[in-house]
């Protein structure tokens, strides 16, 4: 491996001398690529303005001025990736092509230097060529002459260094991307670059080693999974373009990937928000998908990329059962985590993936998933970016009946250091109008710990007490929400044997923070003082280290800090609360008797054992138990 990456740097090295042995540079590419995608015009005409929009942030971006030193990689990559052609390209006015034009000539004329490491990190050369491939017909067909020369031996130049990066490492998603762009410049500059055939070879190599025999992409982001699919689509297409067989594994993983991808979206047409995914637009997820394949059908078994996916008339529910996959810079560790709509509206959701990397750092934790947290500890054991814990196991099974889903899950993140196992059960009804959960934890010795259930920043959460039978009240929680398709909805929140409060939360569903609420349940199952304070030193590893950042950044934009990284409940005062002190909020009968279809599966439970996890007996000082129900009232 030291031997490969010593001659990768020297292949890199020599790209910077002077061209020998390519041929000569044609005036125009052989053939002409079009990019298959939608773009925005309103982003289009601030990009003739000089304005280009990324998120929340307006940056300059004119001839001389390429926004500000001070960016972050992931902006300064979309700015010189020119990804940005494509709004550019949706205006279509005239205004809008010699402005494009424009960019292009001054960045040739005034390239950053090979040694900026983000300017040619291989993500974004590769789009840059292919960007600057696909849109040529719109921006440079109808230059003169002059253009035409320097911008294909900027091309030339380009397309040598991203041949020099080849044969691909990593096995990571930007593989494709730049398999994509050396294919292009196969395509279009054929007497330069010969490489279809080590292409097609590099193809069925990254196929193998990254796309799961469920379609499922390993880095188990569905925001990735969806840029895979893009990557893959115009890599067929440019095959078909040249009137040549693509490998034949391709088709095959097209057709998985995009039932996969089907499978990870919600009723809104956007995708779940696991391990750093964004929603991402409905109409490019509609687009991509209709250019892969003909197929329809969402993936039913997903066992391979560790998803469940339950679906019943028109609710959706979709559930992490996977461990956090090995080559992403940031783990998120949101084991058994869920995420529920009723037909187009979110309710209960993960917050995402945030935009600094503070943000990120934290978003990656268990605290802002909706799922379990064990005394401060995040459910997967870290080190180096790697899994501490070697055998960290998810185990689940999914069954339906009639229509309606029952699904059991259990991991042993805790089992180390708590000797702990988190069961998790989840029952949906054949209508999609009742959702009911069920969390266990075997211990050795009763922990705190709580469960969150992040809610959709557009649904609102109100504390009521309620009599569900005669002279007798009951605290629960109204959810409610107005859709333009779904109308006014009221789901009622419902749960036994935990305290619950409603506190502050955020969503970066759409890449920019909005504020939001969530559903904490407390254990009210007391532990000694001295047991709290020794697990209040496993802090996660944000609070430790990056919470001043963030408090920083926080008091820079002017907002509060957000308490799902570090609450103020969490002081050990909160564990040592009487239970009398709250409302009643046994489960009633209604909701706790199991219907037929739980019945028929009530030994499940039997068969979720962990090979290398002691039994432990169910008596009731070691095993702490929390129902609670979604419900919609009509």
């Amino acid at each position: 491996m030291a031997f490969q990456e010593m001659v990768k740097k020297i292949r890199l090295s020599l790209v910077r001398l002077p061209a020998i042995g390519y041929g000569q540079i044609p005036e125009v590419p052989a053939y002409i690529l079009r990019d298959l995608w939608t773009g925005n015009s309103v982003y289009g005409m601030h990009l003739v303005k000089g304005e280009f929009i990324y998120q929340d942030y307006v940056i300059s971006l004119y001839p001389g001025q390429w926004g500000d030193k001070n960016l972050s990689c992931e902006i300064i990559g979309k700015l010189h990736g020119f990804s940005w052609l494509r709004d550019m390209r949706e205006l279509g006015t005239e205004n809008a092509r010699l402005a494009a034009r424009n960019l292009v000539t001054d960045w040739i004329g005034n390239s950053p230097s090979y040694y900026d490491s983000v300017v040619y990190r291989p993500i974004t050369l590769a789009d840059r060529i292919v960007n600057w491939l696909g849109f040529y017909d719109f921006f440079a067909a109808s230059a003169e002459k002059y253009f035409h020369q320097q911008f294909m031996r900027r091309i030339m130049k380009e397309g040598r260094y991203v041949v020099a990066m080849l044969p691909l490492d990593n096995h990571t998603h930007e593989n494709f991307t730049l398999l994509k762009a050396a294919l292009a410049l196969a395509l279009c500059m054929p007497e330069q670059f010969d490489l279809i055939p080590k292409i097609s070879k590099f193809l069925q190599s990254e196929l193998a080693e990254q796309i799961l025999e469920d379609g499922i992409h390993i880095e188990r982001n569905p925001e990735i999974q969806l840029y895979v699919l893009r990557d893959l689509t115009e890599i067929r297409l440019m095959y078909q373009l040249i009137n040549m067989r693509p490998p034949s594994e391709l088709i095959l993983v097209l057709d998985n990937v995009s039932r996969a991808l089907r499978a990870l979206r919600h009723g809104d047409g956007r995708l779940a928000l696991f391990n750093g995914s964004s929603e991402n637009e409905a109409h490019f997820i509609d687009r991509v998908l209709s250019n892969s394949t003909q197929k329809r059908v969402a993936m039913t078994d997903m066992k391979a990329g560790g998803y469940i996916r339950c679906f019943a008339n028109r609710s959706t529910l979709l559930i992490d059962s996977g461990v956090p996959p090995k080559k992403v810079d940031i783990k998120y560790l949101g084991a058994l985590s869920f995420e529920f709509s009723a037909g187009k509206q979110r309710l209960i959701v993960n917050c995402g993936a945030g935009g600094s990397s503070a943000w990120r750092s934290a978003l990656a934790g268990t605290a802002a998933h909706s799922v379990l947290k064990l005394s401060n500890t995040e459910s997967v054991l870290l080190e180096d970016n790697q899994l501490k814990d070697l055998n960290f196991k998810v185990e689940s099974i999914h069954e339906m009946t009639e229509g309606a889903h029952w699904v059991e899950l259990s991991h042993n993140g805790w089992q180390k250091a708590y000797g702990a196992i988190y069961h998790r059960k989840f029952y949906l009804s054949a209508d999609g109008q009742d959702l009911r959960g069920e969390e266990t934890l075997d211990f050795d010795q009763s922990y705190p710990f709580t469960i969150r259930f992040h809610l959709h920043p557009s649904v609102k959460v109100e504390e009521k007490l309620v009599e569900i039978r005669k002279n007798e009240k009951e605290k629960i929680f109204v959810l409610s929400f107005q859709h333009p398709q779904e109308g006014k909805q009221i789901w009622w929140f419902r749960f036994s044997d935990a305290e619950g409060k409603v506190e502050n939360s955020v969503y970066f569903g759409e890449k920019v923070r909005l504020a939001t609420k969530q559903i904490v349940l407390y254990n009210l199952h007391q532990s000694k003082k001295n047991d709290v304070e020794e697990n209040r030193t496993s802090i996660t590893k944000f609070e430790k280290q990056d919470k001043q950042s963030v408090l920083n950044e926080e008091q820079e934009e002017g907002s509060d800090y957000v308490a799902i990284f570090h609450n103020q409940n969490d002081d050990a005062k909160i564990w040592q609360r009487n239970t009398a002190d709250h409302v009643s909020v046994g489960m009633p009968e209604d909701l706790s008797e199991k219907t037929s279809e739980i019945q028929r599966q009530s030994e499940i439970n039997s068969s979720l054992n962990h090979s290398n996890i002691k039994n432990i007996q169910n008596d009731k000082e070691k095993i702490t138990k929390i129902r609670w129900a979604l419900r919609r009232k009509a």
